[in-house]
């Protein structure tokens, strides 16, 4: 066992995924230490197990988001530090560079950045995507803003975190679930981001655009200097984050903006395809 690890949160149906992600780690992010999948308890993970592949799983049977509120339970403390990746990540470039710069950050909780939204637009617009209508709703608002004043700031993204176990405070995955237990009606689907954004807020900090940005930042038409963004046009991330129908797995055609990947120079469903055939060579049975 390392002192470093990557977890990527996973259920049955994002396991390809997940394991496509594991191999572009360690083919394109040259990652040589450990890896743990986090899963639902009745997740079916017998094709990655005795690959040398970590298995946490949760004690929820069925898949829900809230599970990824387990990344911060006291048994990642067996690792110095935690690389979290979600599953529609394309990896482009050495990953224990990126963590040998971000470790100098900590005991702060790195994650990808803010968003042009604010948590309040987070929480409205989840909830908006699980059928609700916020309008209906104005009591249960006033008392998340009564709770947590700060929810006009921009949004956190928690697409990647990385962050050092011991740091995190026993409680914290309760604390997690507490609150997502209390405004459970403005979030019924468990969406993790602005639940963790209420909690951590004060302790999180962005990995800024050297190390992880949305893939259309780092179009080579983006590479610019803004200072409104904090960029300054030289910046080389290894982590993309792709969303929703740009996912590394959606075959596009080649005016998707999301269709190709200009630093590695490939197509990025095809190497999301190369990747996921290449898991068993990558991870073999020990």
């Amino acid at each position: 066992m390392s002192d470093s690890v990557i977890t990527v949160v996973t259920d049955d149906n994002y396991l390809p995924h997940a394991k496509a992600l594991v191999v572009a780690c360690v083919k394109q992010g040259a990652w040589e230490k450990d890896f743990c999948l986090l899963c639902n308890s009745g997740c079916n993970t017998s094709s990655v197990q005795g690959r040398g592949i970590e298995i946490f799983r949760a004690p929820e049977i069925q898949w829900t988001n809230a599970i990824k509120f387990r990344l911060f339970s006291p048994g990642f403390r067996k690792w110095k530090t935690v690389l979290y990746l979600d599953c529609d990540i394309l990896i482009q470039g050495s990953l224990n560079e990126t963590c040998a710069a971000l470790s100098k950050k900590l005991p702060n909780i790195l994650c990808d950045g803010p968003q042009g939204s604010s948590i309040l637009d987070d929480w409205v617009h989840f909830d908006k995507l699980s059928g609700g209508d916020p309008k209906t709703k104005p009591e249960i608002y006033a008392k998340l803003r009564e709770r947590f004043p700060h929810i006009d700031k921009p949004v956190l993204t928690s697409d990647a975190l990385f962050f050092d176990p011991s740091t995190i405070p026993e409680d914290t995955t309760g604390k997690l679930f507490a609150i997502q237990e209390e405004f459970k009606e403005i979030n019924p689907r468990s969406y993790d981001q602005q639940v963790m954004d209420l909690l951590l807020y004060d302790r999180m900090e962005s990995m800024t655009k050297d190390h992880c940005t949305w893939f259309a930042f780092d179009d080579p038409g983006n590479r610019v200097v803004s200072v409104e963004k904090g960029w300054r046009g030289d910046e080389a991330p290894s982590i993309l984050h792709y969303w929703g129908a740009y996912a590394p797995w959606i075959i596009k055609t080649p005016d998707a903006g999301a269709y190709f990947n200009h630093r590695l120079g490939r197509v990025c469903h095809e190497l999301y395809a190369e990747n996921l055939a290449a898991f068993e060579k990558t991870f073999p049975l020990l």
